[in-house]
């Protein structure tokens, strides 16, 4: 790299292996690239490859994603129609996530780039578009939402609502989650899932990965609509007999297995393996091998959760069955069924006693001597005879008022007798 006298910067003071590859690259505006090439002829920024790269990251010009491949030689592959790249999220069987913003608007959104040898399958592709247009209307709290669907440059990308946060997938690296937490997710996906089911999409491949949580512990439905595309991807598929089973084999349902029609409940099938594998950090339907784990659930019930999972109550065991009953006729039929079977759970938790804590009792409190009627109690320097007389004029108020008006009265007749007696 050519250097020359830092009070005077010349042209070639430019690291020629980095700023063309910015400015290739489209990363950068045209106003950007030249306030950037600018700063580093006047010094401002440093000409030293590295540390001009790592300026460019400090001020927030370029991301970390962007400079690693700069600096290993890479201007392409960071515009997809009018989007920039920023970082890569993750990748699957269907194709690769990133982080991207809109050239013109600034909006941040999460772009799928669908694997190219999905792309050159004329007949999925156009099932996708149809696809894609119901997914177009989902608009539900837990759903990923969808903003675009298009072609640039034989690339097939998917335009969908940035999530900040994590996967069910990566939570369960993590350790297996307590149920009530995997039931409130599981119910949120429940409800999710009902939207999509009521637009007419099936989402074919419901799975831990497919399940994001937010900051806010949303948990909302990722890939809706990529189902179709599975079709053409021989490492997601599963040849049979009947057809081909589209889903990923430790979560598929039977007739999935089978490469049958499939509705909604066999989603909540999916679902069900799911909230099983969050809780028992096990598959319901183990087996060595794919054939043998598909074979178990086509003929077999799942492993009880209660060989790993003693302490799972009864009712989250009957919800689990249910969801992963064999017949479809035997499940939740829709996905708002089965949220409200998953929500009673966690209401019914609250509301125990057991699941409250516990509050310190207070100290025992000497009941108070109830006060004493009339003469129930005698005074012990009262004579014997008094008690069974008291006692009797309690359990006999009226005999003894009309005893002691006739006392009274015999006595005021007596007096006034005695009195005319005398005055005689």
């Amino acid at each position: 790299m050519a250097t020359s006298d830092p009070s005077k910067p010349a042209l070639d003071a430019v690291p020629s292996d980095l700023l063309p590859i910015i400015r290739n690259s489209g990363a950068l505006t045209d106003k950007q690239f030249l306030d950037v090439r600018s700063k580093v002829l006047s010094g401002a920024y440093p000409s030293d490859t590295k540390a001009l790269a790592d300026r460019l990251v400090r001020d927030n010009l370029l991301t970390d994603y962007q400079v690693r491949r700069f600096l290993t030689g890479k201007s392409h592959g960071l515009i997809v129609g009018k989007y920039v790249i920023l970082d890569r999220i993750g990748s699957g069987s269907m194709g690769r996530v990133y982080k991207a913003h809109h050239q013109l608007m600034g909006r941040v959104v999460a772009l799928k780039i669908i694997a190219p040898e999905i792309v050159t399958n004329e007949r999925v592709v156009a099932r996708f578009q149809r696809e894609m247009r119901l997914v177009g209307r989902l608009d539900h709290p837990n759903v990923v939402r969808a903003f675009d669907a298009d072609q640039s440059n034989n690339v097939l990308y998917i335009v969908m609502e940035y999530v900040a946060g994590k996967s069910l997938g990566q939570r369960l690296k993590e350790g297996v989650l307590p149920p009530v937490e995997a039931v409130g997710y599981a119910a949120q996906a429940a409800l999710g899932l009902a939207h999509a089911h009521s637009q007419g999409i099936v989402h074919r491949d419901i799975k831990p990965s497919n399940l994001l949580v937010d900051s806010a512990k949303r948990l909302k439905v990722l890939d809706l609509g990529l189902g179709v595309l599975m079709e053409a991807d021989e490492h997601a598929n599963f040849a049979t007999a009947d057809g081909v089973a589209v889903g990923t084999v430790d979560y598929m349902s039977p007739e999935q297995a089978c490469g049958r029609e499939v509705d909604g409940r066999s989603d909540l099938f999916s679902l069900g393996c799911a909230l099983y594998h969050l809780i028992a950090g096990r598959q319901a339907f183990p087996g060595s091998t794919p054939i043998e784990r598909l074979g178990e659930r086509i003929n077999n019930r799942p492993t009880p959760i209660t060989d790993h999972r003693p302490d799972v109550p009864a009712s989250l065991v009957h919800v689990l069955d249910k969801l992963m009953a064999t017949k479809p006729s035997d499940r939740y039929q829709t996905g708002t069924e089965a949220a409200e079977a998953l929500q009673n759970l966690i209401r019914t938790r609250k509301s125990s006693p057991s699941s409250k804590k516990s509050e310190p009792k207070p100290e025992p409190i000497s009941p108070e001597p109830s006060p004493t009627r009339g003469l129930a109690v005698a005074p012990p320097l009262f004579p014997s005879w008094f008690p069974p007389l008291a006692r009797w004029v309690e359990h006999r108020p009226r005999t003894t008022l009309a005893a002691l008006i006739a006392i009274l009265a015999a006595w005021f007749w007596v007096g006034f007798g005695i009195a005319w007696w005398l005055k005689g």
